[in-house]
């Protein structure tokens, strides 16, 4: 009889300071590293647990994957009795883990527990908690050691998806959804398809926890670009879907060969697909025409820039400014992340470094702490030097909140004051992302249209749809940002859209209004109730 297992992630309530967690551990990428500074303007996602379903579908045994349960649905599902309980974690949600781990010797003392993720980097992880196994690396080969199935095995990519919910208060999520059970629409635009090309990185920068989890390496799960095609494909004709988002693999545009065998075969059957969301060093992004990436359908790309102060071998020999501008010409917006709190930054030239970054006007902007995560080269070179501030319990230690070492020029609390007002200067100086990515839309599109190539004109033509609702909700957002300098801006960019595209309509006067009503009415929201949002609870079956 085969084996049940149960993959887990930790339990909500997320985003809240309580026992076992803090306010700023918000499980969303954008409304967590980007545009959390934002307010109304930050765009709000909902994200499943990506590495527990890739490792779910690809074990051959009945799997269970449970996302984001709350405590009393935990216990509800381990009362099942599985012979494995596997927990994914971080390192800030250790004492979720550790929570999870005791429930379990009460309630189902007879299964084995494991434990994976970045969470398993913590030192002397198996003394503190007690556990069967710890997971580190790549999941799948692992569980299929663990339960004696072969080694060899073809790799099947489930269907994972990230939902948009919200930006600027519109419902996103419901109004797509409700439009598809309609007929009104078949193209499910709110949703991206969590695609895993592999894990790792081949980078060994000494701060990230990727690189290093994966012995310094990346391991492919697929390797060709035809493999890929095929799993974009099945997601489209299964559910609509033409948008993904290229997670896991933090260098996607590295192997070449596997890139333009993508590109290929995307021109080929003229897929109009989105790559919402790649990773990419500089050095690797380069060796590609600008053209090549727009065809392939690229739409955000994020771009380590780090730091002029410190230069990674990522970065050497690349003009960023101009590989920005470049990118953009071709409507692929950016997301630049940077590192404050280097050990080569003081007070002046840290903003050096910031207003670097913004010069580049990036759709996106991270401003992260040098996050000192155990397990990490950098980890074992503050521990010799006696640099780690072991008073900051590890709920603390992520790169959006303070520094937990000895900087020589700034406290903990001068950086959480630093890396605040790092991104307000963002969203006051470039406007809300929202904007900003409507903007680059719109100078991109006479590029695109003037296009020989078939793929770029009929770009610019859903550019040119999209335009019809952009203008309501520059008109809104002139009347929500807070600051009357930034809704000068946004003005100027409307009128330029309407000199172009026509003048806004008696109909688009009410849809802006509309628009308007639910952002002051997300405004009052969160002045009374706040903006957590808490993920879904979910329940996947694999294997049955």
């Amino acid at each position: 009889m085969e084996k049940r297992v149960l993959l887990t992630s930790v339990f909500k309530p997320c985003g809240v300071d309580d026992l076992f967690g803090r306010k700023e551990n918000i499980p969303e990428l954008s409304h967590n590293q980007l545009t959390h500074y934002q307010g109304i303007f930050s765009f709000r996602e909902r994200y499943p647990s990506l590495n527990l379903h890739v490792i779910g579908a690809n074990i051959d045994t009945p799997v269970t994957v449970l996302d984001w349960p709350t405590i009393e649905r935990f216990v509800e599902e381990i009362r099942k009795g599985y012979e494995y309980i596997g927990i994914s974690f971080i390192q800030p949600n250790f004492l979720k883990m550790k929570r999870m781990v005791e429930i379990i010797k009460e309630v189902s003392p007879e299964s084995k527990i494991i434990i994976g993720g970045f969470g398993t980097m913590i030192d002397d992880i198996e003394r503190i908690v007690d556990v069967d196994y710890v997971c580190r690396g790549e999941g799948i080969r692992f569980m299929r050691r663990l339960l004696g199935k072969p080694a060899k095995f073809t790799f099947k990519h489930p269907p994972v998806f990230m939902s948009v919910l919200e930006v600027m208060g519109i419902p996103i999520h419901f109004i797509g959804e409700t439009l598809r059970k309609l007929g009104l629409s078949m193209e499910r635009g709110h949703l991206v398809s969590m695609i895993s090309t592999g894990v790792g990185c081949y980078e060994k920068c000494d701060f990230c926890s990727t690189g290093q989890f994966f012995e310094g390496g990346y391991i492919p799960f697929v390797n060709t670009g035809r493999e890929i095609f095929e799993i974009m494909e099945r997601q489209e004709k299964g559910f609509g879907v033409k948008r993904f988002a290229f997670v896991g693999d933090e260098n996607f545009f590295k192997e070449e060969d596997k890139v333009k065998e993508l590109h290929s075969l995307i021109v080929e059957r003229e897929k109009d697909y989105e790559i919402s969301l790649s990773f990419s060093s500089a050095n690797n992004l380069v060796k590609y025409d600008p053209q090549f990436l727009a065809e392939l359908g690229l739409g955000i790309v994020w771009i380590g820039i780090e730091s002029k102060f410190r230069l990674y071998p990522k970065n050497i020999n690349v003009n960023l400014p101009s590989l920005v501008k470049e990118l953009e010409s071709f409507g692929i917006k950016t997301v630049l992340s940077s590192i404050i709190c280097l050990e080569e930054h003081n007070k002046e030239n840290v903003w050096e470094d910031i207003n670097w970054h913004l010069s580049m006007k990036p759709t996106f902007s991270q401003f992260a702490h040098l996050s000192i995560a155990q397990g990490t080269l950098l980890w074992r070179k503050m521990l010799k030097e006696n640099r780690i501030l072991h008073s900051i319990p590890l709920e603390d230690r992520h790169g959006f909140k303070q520094i937990w070492f000895k900087h020589p020029h700034f406290t903990p609390y001068e950086s959480e004051i630093l890396q605040r007002e790092a991104y307000l200067k963002d969203y006051y100086e470039l406007g809300p992302t929202l904007v900003r990515a409507i903007e680059v839309e719109y100078r991109a599109y006479p590029n695109l249209f003037s296009s020989k190539s078939q793929i770029l004109k009929r770009r610019a033509e859903k550019i040119k749809k999209r335009m019809k609702i952009y203008k309501p909700i520059l008109w809104a957002s002139e009347k929500l940002v807070p600051k009357r300098e930034m809704a000068e801006r946004i003005r100027i960019l409307r009128k330029e859209i309407e000199r172009d595209f026509g003048k806004m309509n008696p109909i688009d006067y009410l849809i802006g209004t509309s628009l308007f009503l639910l952002g002051k009415k997300k405004e009052i929201q969160i002045k009374f109730y706040g903006d957590v949002i808490q993920p879904k609870t979910t329940e996947t079956f694999y294997n049955k």
